[in-house]
């Protein structure tokens, strides 16, 4: 079975003509939703943090030398009835259209859907840290997209989880590091890992500087998150029941591997 081709850049420049709507499509039979979930993310930035950015947002990502291409944040694509996806293949290698829309987006959710039963077992499982931002991945290795995901067959992940995962752009970790003073002003580059937001209402950011995956569909439905790590870090929020959460599925994905 391909990967399928139906969500590339074509299909998020189409949803991009009105960021603040959404977008009905089908796909195999299974009608869907799709929205972006931040539109106008620098806006957002520029006003959160008044205080750092003296200038534009695109002055100040120079200036610490971080980029950020996200003129919108986050987008979730809902399945009204649970859809089989092929996303990777075999060898771990993801769909480039995918890839595509990350880079101009940033992360990807996707509800009531699951991985193709050949890819579902791979990967392994793992519970990261509270409000511990981090990348899992480097530039330097090839596998730098990760996948997340929430098996509706497997007996302990068929159910809610009662922990979030969240999802910030670099920048925003590196703003949010000078506000807390755990990041000097004149520092460049982001970082590996950032201790965030322990002192403010997670709902309060929400779709406004950060993402949030709450992974809470009813028993039985599928859940998928992306992320490229050159560009966006992630974190565990517990909601109220510190480490009480199971493992979500974690598999590393390449845009393409290099034949030694």
């Amino acid at each position: 079975m391909p990967l399928i081709p139906h969500f590339d850049i074509d299909w998020l420049t189409r949803l991009l003509g009105s960021p603040e709507m959404r977008m009905q499509g089908v796909l195999d039979a299974h009608s869907y939703q799709a929205s972006i979930l931040i539109p106008n993310f620098k806006q957002n930035l520029r006003k959160h943090y008044s205080e750092l950015i003296q200038g534009g947002i695109n002055e100040f990502c120079v200036k610490a030398e971080i980029s950020c291409e996200f003129e919108h944040f986050g987008l979730v694509i809902e399945f009204q009835t649970p859809a089989e996806l092929v996303l990777h293949s075999e060898s771990m290698v993801i769909d480039s259209g995918l890839c595509d829309i990350m880079a101009r987006i940033g992360p990807v959710i996707i509800r009531n859907a699951y991985v193709d039963k050949t890819c579902r077992s791979m990967g392994h499982r793992n519970k990261f840290p509270h409000l511990n931002f981090h990348i899992d991945r480097t530039s330097m290795q090839e596998t730098v997209y990760s996948m997340y995901t929430r098996d509706p067959f497997d007996e302990e992940q068929k159910y809610p989880r009662t922990s979030s995962t969240l999802f910030v752009a670099n920048i925003v970790g590196h703003l949010q590091g000078i506000k807390e003073g755990l990041v000097k002003p004149t520092d460049k580059g982001v970082k590996a890992t950032y201790s965030l937001f322990q002192k403010e209402s997670i709902t309060e950011l929400v779709n406004d500087i950060l993402l949030e995956h709450r992974w809470d569909l009813p028993e039985g439905q599928g859940e998928i998150s992306m992320l490229d790590n050159r560009t966006c870090l992630h974190a565990s929020y517990y909601r109220g029941v510190r480490g009480e959460s199971y493992k979500i599925g974690v598999r590393y994905l390449a845009q393409k591997i290099t034949e030694l």
